[in-house]
């Protein structure tokens, strides 16, 4: 995605306002960094650019975050032995079936409870006699070479429980399957394209979990929508979880930002979702203090430095909004190779909506009604002129073919 630092925004809104960009306090700075906010709000979920929306490509069900298994849970149907020449069985060898235990993710996904079986069976004691499938599933290597998938069988499982404020719930189940060896990879995260998911049959929590880098989701398939057009939606809604959103992890309380999409089938989503929108709260960067995993700051390198100097060699101004990822002791600024930060990334299209809009409502501020509606004309100039460029793009207006009858 191209980008626009905003301290091309700040120039703009600066020259168009009558402020002086170089002399620009932090009080005035304050201003036009919350109306470009407000403005980029606006801008934002108004239409559907390719710059605020991607495509998740994941599973429903629970994650699961590790698969393991121990020598003493192979199970036997049959043995074969093995002889000495005296004739004296020394050893059997088991072949028939494995048990894998299967450890499900409770800490960043809704917990799966006993008490929410269909059935009534909690009460009458039959979960262990209920399935479970196993979706986007890993590999089992058998003896002979060949690989399995655990996708497409249903499972009797056996269960391990704990229990939190809500009840009892499933933290491992254990399913027997084929003999053989795998390698489950590491975990990374509810949707990563290799992590698995399972579902309970009697207890189909056919959720997808978006997490911090997803503002909303938009609309699914069970094919990639960037492929064909001729795609139908699938359905779903949107799931508030309530108090079971909140989860004490180690002790402490955890409240978890997540969304959540309840399917009506278990197939393979296509997840068309908004990113979030950028955010601008902090000030300039300030070399004598350290930062809280959170906060902000605006770093402009050039102004930053002793040797700054605006007329010096036609030096260009660039200054953007990062956030801290972690707490940050002072004197370590904003850089893309540090990994104490990210920069707050501006969508290069909107870039005149941004200048044009926020000089509006700055001159609204001062009483300047009539400037200011000038500049509101000029900024939805520029999201037509936006908008037009994308169809253009994308091949959605055609030139037209005349056909004259004279």
């Amino acid at each position: 995605m191209k980008t626009v630092p905003f301290s091309d925004i700040l120039a703009g809104v600066c020259q168009l306002v009558g402020l002086d960009r170089n002399t620009l306090n932090d009080k005035a700075f304050a201003a036009v960094r919350d109306l470009a906010a407000r403005r980029m709000s606006m801008i934002w979920d108004r239409e559907e650019w390719p710059d605020t929306e991607r495509v998740l490509n994941t599973f429903v069900g629970t994650p699961v975050i590790a698969a393991t298994f121990n020598v003493s849970d192979i199970a036997t149907e049959s043995g074969v032995s093995i002889l000495m020449e005296s004739g004296v069985a020394i050893y059997t060898e088991t072949t028939s079936s494995l048990k894998i235990r299967l450890t499900l993710e409770t800490n960043e996904f809704p917990r799966t409870y006993l008490a929410e079986f269909q059935d009534n069976a909690y009460r009458k004691g039959t979960i262990g006699e209920t399935y479970l499938r196993v979706l986007n599933s890993f590999y089992i290597t058998k003896p002979d070479g060949t690989k399995i998938s655990l996708t497409g069988n249903l499972y009797v499982f056996e269960y391990v429980t704990a229990t939190d404020g809500f009840g009892e719930y499933i933290t491992d189940v254990n399913i027997e399957v084929e003999i053989g060896t795998f390698l489950y990879p590491t975990y990374k995260g509810a949707n990563h394209p290799l992590t698995t998911k399972i579902v309970f049959q009697k207890n189909p929590n056919l959720l997808v979990c978006l997490q911090d880098n997803v503002l909303q989701g938009l609309a699914a398939y069970t094919g990639d929508p960037r492929n064909t057009t001729k795609l139908k939606p699938d359905r779903f809604i949107v799931e508030d979880l309530g108090d079971k959103n909140d989860i004490s992890v180690g002790g402490s309380a955890k409240t978890q930002e997540f969304s959540y999409l309840r399917f009506y089938n278990d197939s393979e989503k296509f997840i068309t979702y908004r990113k979030p929108c950028p955010r601008f709260f902090g000030l300039a960067y300030n070399s004598t203090l350290p930062y809280a995993a959170g906060a902000q700051a605006f770093y402009d390198p050039y102004q930053a430095s002793a040797a700054y100097n605006p007329t010096n060699n036609g030096a260009v101004v660039k200054g953007d909004f990062w956030d801290a990822n972690i707490a940050t002791d002072r004197g370590i600024p904003p850089s893309t190779t540090s990994l104490n930060w990210s920069v707050v990334e501006i969508p290069y299209r909107f870039k005149d909506f941004l200048i044009n809009g926020t000089s509006a409502d700055f001159l609204r501020s001062e009483g300047r009604a009539d400037e200011a509606n000038i500049f509101d004309n000029l900024a939805e100039v520029s999201v037509q002129q936006q908008i037009d460029v994308l169809l253009r793009q994308q091949g959605q207006v055609m030139r037209m073919d005349m056909a004259y009858t004279y």
